[in-house]
């Protein structure tokens, strides 16, 4: 579902003449939302070098949103979330430069490396290409049509129309959410 289709059934749900790239606006909005409610676990991957503690990493990893780190079956803590001491392993990842560091570096080359952390929105919708998709899994892609139906009726001043709509996608977005949970192990 591309986000032309989005605002078109959103516009028969709620008519009005709110403006193209305002929806879009709200669009990019609801996004990013989706992404700050349900945490979709990745895992971006690296081989060990021994002695090496910089890595690259794909440029979609944040530190935030950074739950596991392990080189072989060596477990770092995050210096960010975690009371990490002197003698401990720990990383830190580099939102700029899309690198993460280890401290201690590994031990042995050839190990296979893994950071688990969750998906962002990536994409910055515009009114000139509404043929994009949303960042959410295809199957979530119906919800941004009660989210921006929400976001329409509020300008409309109309509450209950807009808090329907409101409850309909936070539900849907909560099962998501739940769907995607994650232990605290692989």
């Amino acid at each position: 579902m591309n986000i032309q289709e989005i605002i078109n059934e959103a516009d028969i749900l709620v008519p009005n003449e709110v403006q193209v790239a305002d929806k879009v606006m709200w669009i990019n909005a609801i996004n990013q939302d989706f992404f700050n409610v349900v945490k979709i676990p990745k895992i971006a991957w690296f081989d060990s070098v021994a002695g090496q503690n910089v890595y690259v990493l794909p440029s979609d990893v944040r530190m935030k949103n950074t739950d596991m780190c392990m080189v072989g079956m060596t477990q770092y803590r995050s210096i960010q979330s975690e009371n990490v001491t002197p003698l401990q392993n720990s990383y830190m990842y580099d939102d700029e430069t899309h690198t993460l560091i280890l401290t201690p570096a590994p031990y042995q080359s050839d190990m296979q490396g893994l950071v688990r952390y969750r998906r962002i929105a990536t994409t910055t919708f515009s009114s000139s290409n509404l043929a994009a998709v949303p960042d959410a899994p295809e199957e979530y892609h119906w919800t941004f049509i009660p989210a921006l139906a929400s976001y329409i009726a509020n300008t409309q001043d109309d509450g209950v129309k807009a808090g329907n709509y409101e409850s309909q996608y936070k539900a849907a977005w909560n099962v998501a959410a739940q769907n995607y949970q994650v232990g605290d192990s692989i």
